[in-house]
């Protein structure tokens, strides 16, 4: 079973980076997991006794409350923790987790996780820093919601986007923009319009940066 684990780091280098210092022991003790699209799901308020790598394919994180309703929170790809704050403070999920694509998984003991993070600085580290990456975009998503209108946010999120040089899709800005998808496509056919942007593939490219800044600062009405 190792040997697979190996190999994994070998060949994808988003898990050298977070397995190369991990401790034998604890890769002994991994457990490589796949599953079909739409059959890997943990569920918000309850405790598990695994955290989980994504080794490969898509992993939507949402909140559904009491009346059914559904928000997206993000979504996970290659080099992603699942379950890691929960392991840490023994808590349920505060979130559910469903598999979009087929996915490839390690999946470890709650325990093995705490024993790597006291054990292996270099993780730890690692781990801080994704964690207040999480908090940090948590934070900006919720001034989006609660300041800016519809087109502020879109605009606001395609602006971080492109200053740090991230793929932006349709399907992420129904989780970035608390609006619906219906208002979404109206909004983006303003801004091709304004030969601000184009769309090709699903795949959305800023044509025009600075106007979409104006628009960000109320010196153009879109």
């Amino acid at each position: 079973m190792v040997e697979d684990i190996l190999k994994l780091i070998k060949n994808n280098y988003k898990m050298r980076e977070l397995l190369l210092s991990c401790p034998l022991f604890i890769l002994e003790r991994m457990e490589k997991c796949n599953f079909p699209a739409g059959k890997f799901e943990l569920f918000q308020g309850k405790k598990y006794d695994f955290t989980y790598i994504v080794v490969s394919g898509q992993i939507k994180i949402f909140l559904i409350s009491t009346n059914g309703k559904s928000v997206v929170l993000d979504i996970y790809g290659s080099g992603m923790l699942i379950g890691e704050q929960e392991a840490i403070i023994n808590k349920a999920y505060s979130a559910s987790v469903l598999n979009i694509t087929d996915v490839t998984l390690l999946k470890i003991n709650n325990n093995d996780f705490r024993k790597w993070i006291s054990c292996d600085n270099l993780f730890a580290n690692k781990l801080l820093h994704n964690l207040s990456s999480q908090i940090y975009n948590l934070t900006q998503r919720t001034e989006r919601y609660s300041l800016y209108s519809a087109m502020e946010q879109i605009v606001s999120f395609l602006i971080k986007s492109y200053e740090n040089n991230e793929t932006i899709t349709r399907e992420k800005l129904t989780y970035e923009v608390d609006t619906s998808y219906r208002n979404i496509n109206r909004i983006l056919k303003k801004l091709i319009d304004l030969k601000a942007i184009e769309i090709n593939n699903g795949k959305i490219y800023i044509l025009n940066k600075k106007l979409i800044e104006r628009i960000l600062e109320k010196k153009l009405i879109a």
